[in-house]
């Protein structure tokens, strides 16, 4: 009996080791599901990019307003930080201001795809976090021109549209997972192979195959309209963008509202190079008229694309669990202060874009008056992934903005560019106009009420935009004024180098 009793005595730990030890594989067993269920009920997330869109310009756009729009909130003050679509480009992927990413252009040795650190950017972090990331069209300038077409860190998925070919509707070539495809010819006008068509059926065929996975989906589309197409295709047919062949000539008539400031009458308050420029004539105005109508056609297509990716993620019942956004990398000029076509400058038409989104827990048709900017969209699509970064970011998350859109926190943007002394031609898509020369660098500071820019040389412009929404009269000459722009210029000085948090200063 003892001897019994000494050996159930010592089987009691045997029987300890093991309880613990089903215990300990019930907790890993546990734990090894919790990923797979967490990872599917985080959100998916869609982002609906397009190239030289104004805010003027989502009237040609109706579908995108109702569903994305009307179905969710509208950023009335969202502005892009450098106004050109690499530099643009790398703040979205990065959450960075261009003196931070270090992207000060299209081309090397200062811009373009080759310099931005795509080892350490969005997709890659999202990915980390369990998403699975695709991007469809257009990238960064000089994509497998500068280097040859691999397939970028971070992307699960790709279908990267590769430079020059990217600025033909027709003739383009994607590499697709690391497959060159080329669509027709550049003068072959199908249908099928029209650009934006092939990138939206490629969305719709992404979100149904993955329908049924537990990862959760990122999802990039950057279309190429409104923007121009390569010189040698507008040379040979006349048009600046082809619309898609159904669209084609759809706005032929359309009335061309001319914006405020429209072949501006006194511009002795702007820069050198402006001030120098005649008074349009009806032949260059006729140029931007026929211009902004073949702009709009182009756009059709891709609100029937936003129409198309909505339905298809209602299909397989993800559109309540997906946040979708439409923006765009900068806008465009259409004849303020004489400035027939182009960029690069700071005033709003060249700045401010379109910025919709919808998702879980945001109110619907609602507008939000925040002060906010491109540098804020990646910040925003980690805070919902549930995703962090390796770098600091220099914008915010708009969740909560969008959540209740009548908040409006102070916050000050910067506006700069950079990479070489003079940008020495800013109308790129011009048809027959003189081109603005010697346009020099600048920085810029915009709050909710002034802008104020500084130009590398010493030149300067100040504007209230309460009173003067359209950048009309600079103040920079009035000594009434000369206090706040001191106040404006030392604040500029301190965001032109921040880095993180101090870029959100008040």
């Amino acid at each position: 009996m003892q001897a019994a009793g000494r050996r159930c005595k010592r089987s009691r730990p045997a029987l300890v080791l093991v309880r613990v030890s089903l215990l300990l594989c019930i907790l890993v067993a546990l734990l090894a599901c919790a990923p797979a269920a967490s990872a599917a009920d985080r959100p998916n997330v869609v982002v609906l990019m397009t190239d030289d869109q104004t805010v003027a310009d989502l009237d040609a756009m109706p579908r995108a307003q109702a569903l994305l729009g009307a179905g969710g909130v509208t950023f009335d003050r969202f502005y892009v930080s450098y106004p050109l679509c690499c530099p643009s480009r790398a703040t979205y992927l990065s959450g960075q201001y261009a003196h931070n990413h270090q992207v000060l252009g299209l081309h090397p040795p200062t811009g373009g795809y080759g310099r931005f650190d795509a080892l350490e950017s969005l997709p890659v972090w999202l990915q980390r976090a369990g998403y699975h990331t695709a991007h469809l069209g257009k990238y960064l300038n000089g994509y497998g021109s500068e280097t040859p077409a691999d397939v970028p860190p971070g992307w699960s998925d790709w279908y990267g549209a590769v430079d020059d070919s990217t600025y033909r509707m027709w003739g383009y070539t994607l590499n697709e997972n690391g497959t060159l495809q080329t669509y027709g010819g550049p003068f072959e006008e199908d249908p099928r192979n029209y650009q934006t068509d092939v990138l939206a059926r490629k969305a719709v065929e992404l979100i149904e195959r993955r329908a049924a996975s537990t990862e959760p989906l990122f999802l990039s589309v950057a279309f190429l309209a409104p923007h121009h197409e390569g010189s040698n295709v507008r040379r040979t047919t006349g048009r600046i963008v082809r619309a898609a062949p159904r669209e084609a000539g759809s706005l032929a008539t359309k009335r061309f509202r001319r914006p405020r400031g429209f072949n501006e009458a006194d511009i002795s308050d702007k820069p050198f190079f402006l001030r120098r420029r005649p008074r349009m004539g009806p032949a260059e105005i006729a140029r931007i008229v026929a211009n902004y109508r073949a702009r709009q056609e182009s756009l059709l297509a891709v609100d029937d694309a936003v129409s198309d990716i909505v339905a298809a993620l209602r299909r397989v019942g993800q559109l309540d669990n997906t946040y979708i956004m439409l923006t765009s990398d900068n806008g465009f000029m259409q004849g303020e202060h004489r400035v027939p076509t182009g960029k690069m400058l700071p005033y709003d038409p060249s700045t401010q874009v379109p910025l919709l989104i919808r998702g879980p827990g945001l109110p619907q048709d609602e507008v939000s008056q925040a002060l906010v900017g491109n540098v804020d969209l990646a910040p925003t699509i980690l805070e919902i992934a549930g995703a962090s970064s390796t770098k600091l970011l220099d914008g915010r998350s708009l969740l909560a903005l969008a959540r209740d859109p009548s908040l409006e926190p102070k916050r000050s943007l910067l506006h700069e560019t950079g990479g070489q002394r003079f940008v020495r031609r800013i109308d790129q898509d011009t048809t027959g106009a003189p081109p603005i020369r010697d346009l020099r660098s600048y920085r810029a500071i915009r709050t909710t009420r002034w802008l104020y820019v500084e130009y590398r040389g010493g030149m300067r412009e100040l504007y209230d935009l309460d009173q003067d929404p359209h950048q009309l009269r600079s103040l920079h000459r009035v000594k009434a004024y000369s206090r706040l722009q001191a106040r404006l210029a030392r604040r500029l000085d301190r965001l032109a180098r921040c880095a993180g948090p101090a870029c959100l200063t008040p």
